[in-house]
């Protein structure tokens, strides 16, 4: 019976704790969210980067133009989904810097500086997202964050078939 009771109470504390985990990466050092990683590829470092670059424009097709400097890329990354909050529909525009470093044979990206918010007159308003989904009842977070994580994990999977192959990776979503 005492068993029973604290496999119980165990299973409790478990199902609380996942009912509260976090989707989104988190920076140890800062507390911010940040995709990071280094990727072993064959290649030399121009041609990374030309695979890189060539991503970049497809795979976020806004007129913001990468930027190129020594070995490194960078373009804002912008993702839109609708999430609901209870029986509310809430459009959200999530905004985020993208960074690609290239080498010899390895490349590092960097999803980081995550924010919700809209464009005004071509400039960005809006405030920091861990700040944003904060504001909602815990249980509610994971309803932003899924999305994100999701678009986030298929942009990188993107981008390394991508620098691997020179192709876009074709995904059957109607199965």
């Amino acid at each position: 019976m005492k068993k029973e009771k604290l496999l119980f109470i165990l299973a409790f504390i478990l199902f609380v704790n996942l009912s509260q985990a976090q989707l989104i990466m988190i920076d140890g050092e800062t507390g911010e969210y940040k995709y990071e990683d280094v990727v072993m590829v064959d290649g030399n470092q121009q041609l990374i980067q030309t695979r890189a670059k060539k991503w970049l424009e497809i795979y976020y097709p806004n007129k913001d133009s990468v930027k190129v400097k020594d070995t490194s890329l960078y373009k804002l990354g912008i993702t839109s989904f609708t999430w609901r909050l209870i029986q509310k529909e809430i459009p959200i525009m999530i905004f985020y810097d993208i960074e690609i470093k290239t080498k010899d044979n390895k490349f590092k990206y960097q999803f980081s500086n995550f924010r919700e918010g809209k464009m005004n007159m071509g400039d960005i308003d809006a405030k920091a997202l861990q700040v944003y989904i904060e504001r909602f009842p815990t249980r509610y977070q994971i309803y932003i964050e899924e999305p994100v994580d999701t678009e986030i994990t298929k942009a990188i999977n993107s981008l390394e078939y991508y620098i691997l192959n020179g192709t876009v990776e074709d995904i059957d979503d109607d199965w």
